[in-house]
């Protein structure tokens, strides 16, 4: 009788253990599950390998089409100008790209912005390095006296709008070859590369590295 009831307890004792252990095997595979499911690769946002660790790359993180201001460009003045609706503040220039140069009958200014904008502009008078505090009426021959002739390329990221002054007057407040600085102001009217007149205005004040005197 005793070794009866010590089989029956040793049995119910070895299917207890049995039923707990695939108890715990399915709570762990439904736990498991549980994290696969909250933690799937798609569930991840997108990541790429730089080197060192995967970074996240973020949708919202606008791409920056303009140049960086680093060691290429600096500040040496102001461009300010208007063409019909359109108006440019310049403040930050092109390394190496900006020149000022000079004879006895000429002064001419080539600027290009940090964001590509360029314009070249030109004075012709006799004696202008010492007599330039006068108004010049605007000439796209470059052949008068006392005239200047002024071109304009915005550099708009869909088309170029390319301007000339067809008419109109500057003035040169401000000219010194030892310090190359040209102070200029203009209005008049422009003529785009379809033939479109615009009115237009403006003002440039800037102090360039240097100023270059040519042989013409």
């Amino acid at each position: 009788m005793k070794n009866a009831f010590f089989i029956l307890f040793t049995m119910a004792f070895f299917f207890s253990c049995t039923n707990e252990k695939a108890t715990d095997g399915k709570t762990n595979e439904n736990e498991n599950k549980s994290a696969s499911e909250v933690t799937t690769v798609d569930s991840l946002p997108d990541a790429k390998w730089n080197g060192e660790y995967m970074k996240i790359d973020s949708a919202e993180k606008k791409e920056n089409k303009r140049k960086s201001r680093g060691s290429e460009f600096y500040s040496m003045g102001s461009v300010k100008l208007s063409i019909g609706d359109k108006a440019h503040d310049i403040t930050v220039f092109e390394r190496k790209k900006n020149g000022l140069t000079f004879t006895t009958e000429s002064i001419q200014a080539f600027i290009t912005s940090a964001y590509n904008e360029n314009i070249k502009i030109r004075f012709n008078k006799q004696k202008i390095v010492t007599e330039h505090r006068v108004k010049y009426t605007a000439d796209p021959t470059e052949q008068a006296n006392q005239s200047f002739s002024m071109t304009i390329n915005m550099g708009d990221q869909e088309k170029d709008q390319e301007y000339r002054m067809e008419k109109g007057t500057a003035e040169i407040l401000d000219f010194s070859p030892r310090t190359g600085v040209l102070h200029v102001m203009f209005e008049g009217t422009f003529t785009d590369k379809d033939g479109n007149k615009q009115k237009g205005k403006g003002a440039i004040k800037m102090n360039f590295e240097g100023a270059v005197m040519t042989a013409g």
